[in-house]
């Protein structure tokens, strides 16, 4: 069994402990091994009548959608959620994208649309990408918005560089969990790449090829910590140690049914509640879900737990749940 450790040589870290992330045989093994569900778990998961087929067939809810473009036209700290896990996102001026997947694609096929068409987001100074799943990386809105925006620099897992530079990206940065990527500009944010419960996969063959990840951005006003994709771990907790006064957390609610099938992969409205109080985070966003539908659960099943828990006193925060191209002050 070949062991390796990898990371990016020009970069720190700040744990002390850290040395990069483990690859066995070539494939990055996480937190706890991660690796997809197998064969007969997505069988019995497509040949097993979901118990919630009726409730989530009467669910008509959908995500309201505006076209709010303050978030480019106004300094201030902002942020504007485009649907799933892509928001854009303003900090000292900056202005970030997170997981841009824009745009319907074959067995993925948007609820609602992005405010923004891709080639209408420019001035971005950075793309923040947590992994290379289909719903969090969409090759064609990130071809585009690579076109749209050439001063951006792009910050991704470890061996995640060739797939964007195959789509036209230049200054691209990779970075194990624990490093600290390059200030964005002068007197941008911190961007420090974190641990995950998750694994990758974007072909038959090529599973945790690519590492994945959360992002901690830090400002002297404010500190942002971006979930991407996770199950429940010990990682919430350690990073609000490193990380106190996380200021906004932006935390996956959704694709978390059936629990058998998506348990080791996603957190659902109860996990992400915990996470979030092991974070020690003041204001909660929900993102993945009702952009495209995933799994099981109704589509508006993980917004009205939340707002349950807001209502009877279980969030220990506040919920922050905007409509899908609204611009948000922080």
């Amino acid at each position: 069994m070949a062991e390796t450790w990898h990371y990016n040589p020009e970069l720190s870290f700040i744990h002390h402990e850290a040395r990069g992330n483990r690859m066995v045989n070539g494939r990055f093994a996480g937190l706890e091994n991660e690796t997809p569900v197998g064969f007969k778990t997505v069988m019995k998961w497509m040949f097993s009548a979901n118990p919630q087929r009726d409730e989530k067939k009467a669910d008509t809810f959908r995500l309201a959608l505006r076209t709010d473009r303050r978030i480019f036209d106004e300094p201030h700290d902002a942020f504007n959620w485009l649907g799933h896990s892509a928001f854009l996102l303003r900090m000292n001026g900056k202005l970030m994208l997170t997981d841009p997947c824009l745009l319907s694609s074959t067995g993925l096929k948007r609820l609602v649309p992005s405010p923004f068409a891709p080639e209408t987001i420019t001035g971005l100074d950075a793309v923040l990408l947590s992994h290379a799943h289909r719903d969090h990386l969409d090759q064609n809105s990130m071809k585009r918005i690579i076109a749209a925006n050439p001063g951006a620099v792009y910050y991704v897992p470890m061996h995640t560089a060739k797939m964007l530079q195959k789509l036209g990206a230049k200054n691209i940065v990779e970075a194990a969990w624990y490093q600290q990527y390059p200030h964005i500009g002068e007197n941008g944010p911190e961007v420090i790449f974190m641990p995950a419960k998750h694994w990758n996969r974007r072909w038959i063959n090529d599973t945790n090829r690519t590492l994945w990840g959360s992002f901690i951005i830090r400002t002297q006003a404010r500190t942002v910590y971006f979930a991407g994709d996770t199950a429940h771990a010990a990682h919430f907790r350690e990073t609000g140690r490193l990380f106190p006064g996380i200021t906004h957390a932006f935390m996956p609610v959704g694709a978390y049914k059936p629990q058998y099938m998506m348990q080791n992969a996603h957190i659902g409205p109860d996990e992400a509640l915990k996470g979030f109080h092991e974070l020690g985070a003041q204001h909660f966003i929900p993102m993945h879900f009702a952009t495209y539908d995933l799994s099981d659960e109704p589509i508006g099943e993980p917004l009205r737990i939340m707002q349950a828990h807001e209502k009877e006193g279980r969030l220990n925060g506040r919920l922050l749940s905007p409509d899908v191209g609204e611009t948000v002050r922080m």
